[in-house]
């Protein structure tokens, strides 16, 4: 299956690339274990520094598949499958 992952604000400076397409043996995985791929592929561990930690997405973390909000599908036990398009948005400061 070929799944595109794009990255946003501090993703592309750590990363300095703004999305990889991901080939991948399976037909389906579960989106915590593709972020635990892209870690692998990208050599950072980004993901579950900035995006989750013990199985619970951290706030103001964003994460979108196919344009919708992890949140209101199955958070990280979402299934991603052939031709899905996943964009994470680490949690961003201000004030």
């Amino acid at each position: 299956m070929k799944v595109k992952v794009k990255f946003f604000t501090l993703f592309r400076l750590e990363f300095g690339i703004s999305e990889i397409v991901l080939n991948l043996k399976q037909d389906t995985i579960f989106l915590k274990d593709l972020l635990k791929i892209i870690d692998k592929e990208t050599g950072k561990k980004v993901s579950e520094k900035l995006l989750y930690s013990e199985d619970k997405i951290k706030n103001s973390a964003i994460i979108l598949v196919n344009g919708k909000n992890i949140f209101h599908l199955n958070g990280l036990e979402t299934f991603i499958q052939d031709g899905d398009e996943i964009s994470l948005f680490p949690p961003g400061g201000g004030g």
